[in-house]
């Protein structure tokens, strides 16, 4: 009888929607209950409820979880009742109407295999979730120093020179002047071995990744992924339909050594220069054993060059793609990171015998990028404004970098010790007390810093507590007062 109905239980509690990605900004105008009401509705608007899951928790339960009054949560669910979203039933509880989980449109397994909660205006903060006047956020550029006079410059000059011609349909591998002008300091800068006509200017990381997954995979064959790693990465991947294997990291990089229970790979995702979040650089020794692997095994490398512009200790060793011998890597980089996020400008460096199933892909998905934004983007390299523009922002970097870790050590490290790595735009933060990642995480929201748990990146991985801090979109000022609001704030 007991067995029963503990799986009775286990069915009701299978049957409550989760609402996990809630957040209630206690600083916002706002009142409580208006963005408890709206974000639940934009939920059940999206229809992301899945299976049987059709009831909602109780008031009590829910006021308990985001730590409100149970009238705040009650006056959200009367204006939903009001509006024919939910449902009651009695001594049952609160339900989705019929009207939603009768005509909610069937989604796609490969869809609902995306991590990713977010909901409705959620995904209107972008990628990184940074709302106006929230801080310390890791992966933000400081786009405020972009030099938007001399882009616009140039911009008007190539629609005076090129006029209607870059308003027609463009090459899907690219403008030919920005894929001379890419190689060129590819081969210069990073070490890279490559020519224009290996080369693939795409959309962003993100499309890098998914075309060449496209390319390369069948579904289900594995793609070994760092362990904590980029996030986007693993959303890519899933879409293209891959086994996701995630491997552990050491001191120097990814772990190659392969157990018999792992799939043998198709395609392994690294970030050499900068691993994120952990900030390590892979070292020359597993370089060298990832190739050999790769050649070994049959399987390509998929090299993000992550960060590789902005490396503040040592010197920087070239690229993976620059050392293969035996085309076993594709090499990709973005813009998004070095000049602004919204350019949506990428390069992909692959394997000729590569290139064309790759473009084909492309020319699939959305024809090419922006033609004036690429026109534009070759003459911001090929007239030196790229490299000016680099090594100032290394140098802005590199004195936010040294403050953030003057100021959070003298403000925080009574709760953290501050990793710091040689290069990148963010540090990991390791909780000196594990009990406090409860307190930080509650905190952060309320006086508007977000730091990512380093939880967020991880898969199968157990890490101690910390926290992924951004520092390069702020001015010394404003890191001060945020690490000063969170020192208060824990205190």
């Amino acid at each position: 009888m007991s067995d029963r109905k503990s799986l009775l239980n286990k069915r009701r509690r299978h049957s409550i929607i989760a609402f996990e990605m809630i957040r209630l900004d206690r600083t916002a105008a706002e009142p409580l209950h208006e963005q408890l009401y709206r974000q639940i509705r934009d939920e059940l608007r999206s229809g992301s409820f899945t299976g049987g899951a059709s009831r909602l928790p109780s008031s009590r339960a829910l006021a308990v979880d985001l730590g409100i009054s149970r009238l705040t949560v009650n006056l959200a669910f009367s204006k939903l009742y009001r509006e024919g979203y939910l449902r009651s039933k009695a001594r049952s509880g609160t339900f989705v109407a019929y009207r939603l989980v009768g005509h909610r449109p069937r989604i796609s397994g490969r869809v609902r295999a995306i991590p990713d909660q977010r909901v409705g205006k959620q995904f209107d903060l972008g990628a990184l979730g940074a709302g106006a006047g929230v801080s310390l956020v890791p992966g933000l550029p400081a786009v405020d120093e972009f030099p938007i006079d001399i882009w616009e410059r140039l911009r008007s000059q190539v629609l005076a020179q090129k006029g209607a011609h870059l308003l027609r349909h463009a090459s899907s591998r690219g403008d030919a002047d920005l894929r001379k002008a890419v190689a060129t300091y590819l081969c210069d800068f990073r070490g890279a071995r490559c020519h224009p006509d290996q080369i693939l200017i795409v959309g962003g990381m993100q499309q890098a990744m998914l075309i060449s997954a496209m390319a390369l995979l069948d579904p289900g064959e594995a793609v070994w992924i760092e362990d904590p790693g980029f996030h986007q990465a693993r959303r890519v991947f899933i879409l293209a339909g891959a086994k996701l294997v995630p491997k552990p990291l050491d001191q120097e990089g990814i772990v190659i050594a392969r157990s018999l229970k792992e799939n043998q790979p198709k395609i392994i995702h690294v970030t050499p220069s900068h691993q994120y979040p952990l900030g390590m650089t892979m070292s020359f020794e597993r370089r060298t054993a990832l190739l050999d692997f790769a050649r070994s095994h049959n399987a390509f490398i998929f090299e993000d060059d992550f960060y590789a512009e902005f490396r503040f200790t040592g010197a920087p060793l070239p690229c993976l793609q620059g050392i293969d011998n035996f085309s076993r890597v594709i090499y990709a980089g973005t813009m998004s990171k070095i000049l602004y996020p919204s350019l949506r400008l990428g390069y992909v460096v692959a394997p000729e015998q590569l290139i064309d199933p790759l473009v084909k892909i492309r020319s699939t998905i959305d024809q090419h990028s922006s033609a004036i934004d690429q026109a534009t983007l070759a003459r911001f390299i090929t007239e030196g404004f790229f490299l000016s523009h680099v090594k100032r922002m290394r140098k802005l970097y590199a004195e936010r970098r040294e403050f953030f870790i003057k100021e959070f050590n003298k403000l925080l490290s009574d709760r953290f010790v501050l990793q710091i790595p040689e290069a990148g735009l963010n540090f990991v933060a390791w909780l000196r007390c594990d009990a406090d990642f409860a307190r930080v995480a509650r905190v952060r929201a309320k006086i508007g810093i977000k730091p990512s748990p380093l939880s967020f990146y991880c898969i199968q991985a157990k890490l101690k507590p910390a926290f992924v801090f951004g520092f390069a979109a702020w001015t010394p000022a404003q890191i001060r007062e945020s690490l000063l609001r969170l020192a208060s704030a824990l205190k």
